[in-house]
């Protein structure tokens, strides 16, 4: 992925007629690449699972209200990757057993504790890029309202037009990533730090083992 994000930003250097900082085209062009890999990799593990329907919603709700709101993320992209895959897709499956008659119960609720939490804790920024301009946070925190106002608005004229999967899973995803922002959520993604990097060095471990055997 950073080579290939290199490439890019190299051959936009120097094809380019302005002066372009080959740093940041890298960067951003990384940023594309390794977002779109997750995606992918989410549909098509959903796909696989027969969530593909139920996946769609969660993905794009969280994804959005992320851009403004922030989140934690993992120390490492494989585990981002990983630990988003799992629970992506356990929220998938849970979708499965939400009620549609209770539409109404879970918007309000869904409603009154997104709303608490991106007010409370958004915008939660990323410690490599600190948010330090108290008047950018601000607009964050406005925009990340007016992001959960509009997907909330969506869900329920999904549900009216009869569309309750979608609906649903809008309102599931919105209730994720509204608990990303919260220590909590930082403690969930810490565990899958953990247990990733146990991994990892067993697997170096036995690496090591077999190389010395």
């Amino acid at each position: 992925m950073h080579y290939l994000a290199q490439k890019i930003a190299r051959r936009l250097s120097v094809n380019s007629k302005q002066v372009v900082d080959e740093d940041v085209v890298r960067y951003g062009a990384e940023v594309i690449l390794g977002a779109a890999l997750q995606i992918s990799v989410f549909l098509l593990a959903a796909y696989l699972c027969g969530l593909f329907l139920e996946i769609i919603g969660i993905l794009a709700a969280s994804a959005i209200l992320r851009r403004y709101s922030g989140g934690v993320h993992c120390s490492t992209y494989y585990g981002c990757t990983f630990s988003g895959l799992v629970t992506y897709l356990l929220l998938a499956y849970l979708l499965r057993y939400f009620n549609c008659e209770y539409f109404v119960v879970y918007f309000t609720t869904t409603a009154i504790i997104c709303y608490s939490l991106v007010y409370g804790f958004a915008p939660v920024d990323n410690p490599s890029k600190r948010i330090n301009d108290p008047v950018k946070s601000k607009q964050l925190k406005y925009k990340s309202c007016i992001i959960l106002t509009s997907i909330l608005l969506l869900s329920f004229i999904l549900y009216s037009s009869g569309c309750c999967l979608y609906a649903l899973s809008l309102l599931l995803g919105l209730f994720w990533q509204s608990l990303t922002l919260t220590p909590g959520g930082e403690l969930y993604i810490a565990a899958w730090d953990r247990l990733l990097r146990v991994i990892e060095n067993l697997l170096e471990r036995r690496k090591h083992d077999v190389t010395s055997a």
